[in-house]
């Protein structure tokens, strides 16, 4: 996924609870004066709204709720010296508040967010990527999409990957031997012939893009990567509007 590069106006002065970190593809943002389980500072959910306000990207989410979510962000890195999120933690995120349950799909979400390639999510990937996570465009979403099922995130999604996602998708019915490996490679021949749009043997991020403008629920054509819409509408009820207390937060998250 492309992502622009940030140039803050912000000055150490201005200020002085956060170190930036320049990376070729974001910028990391590391804590030097919060300890854990202290409230965010304001400073730092400042310096965070004028980040986001800065890319190029479109964003759906108001000052007040990208607040809202740092507040969340500070409370599930509140035992975490280095305030980021790993990926197993970001995993029970996504299966205990968006009923994600296939292992590789969740992973592939984290690595979508993870967009200096750390192996951790911080607070700023956490908004960037809960903006199209949750309020994106279709055109957004297909980017996203993409990316997740592009398990080598190349621009191309093979036969192999594409039958790599849908094979647990193929459970075995009780009593019922026979092999489901030949149902799958069917269902994956199917799958292109539909989605190849330039036949090349190939899905390419064109194709996709191509037919999930002509078919929107094509979009989880290899498994959910989106909350469930009642999920995604619990979830910001939840959390935007409101101050959470300690006890609610743990209800939303299981945590």
């Amino acid at each position: 996924m492309p992502s622009a590069r940030i140039r803050s106006s912000a000055s150490e002065e201005d200020t002085p609870d956060i170190r930036k970190i320049h990376s070729r593809h974001t910028w990391k943002l590391e804590n030097k004066q919060l300890g854990n389980g202290q409230p965010i500072s304001r400073k730092s959910v400042y310096y965070i709204q004028n980040e986001v306000m800065k890319r190029k990207e479109k964003f759906h989410f108001s000052k007040q709720e990208i607040e809202s979510l740092c507040t969340i962000f500070r409370y599930l890195t509140r035992d975490d010296d280095k305030n980021t999120i790993d990926r197993t933690r970001f995993r029970d995120i996504l299966h205990n508040t968006f009923e994600m349950t296939d292992d590789i799909l969740m992973d592939r979400v984290f690595k979508v967010f993870d967009r200096d390639n750390d192996g951790q999510v911080n607070m700023l990937e956490w908004i960037i990527g809960l903006n199209i996570y949750l309020r994106g465009t279709l055109d957004e979403k297909i980017i996203f999409a993409f990316n997740c099922y592009s398990l080598k995130g190349e621009k191309y999604i093979t036969r192999q990957e594409i039958f790599q996602l849908l094979k647990n998708t193929m459970l075995k019915q009780p009593g019922n031997d026979e092999d489901p490996t030949e149902s799958i490679k069917e269902l994956v021949e199917i799958t292109m012939k539909k989605l190849d749009k330039d036949h090349d043997s190939r899905l390419d991020d064109h194709d996709f893009a191509v037919s999930v403008r002509e078919d929107p629920l094509l979009l989880s054509c290899f498994g959910q990567i989106f909350p469930y819409h009642k999920k995604k509408v619990d979830f910001e009820k939840s959390v935007f509007g409101q101050t959470l207390t300690k006890n609610q937060m743990e209800i939303i998250f299981d945590y």
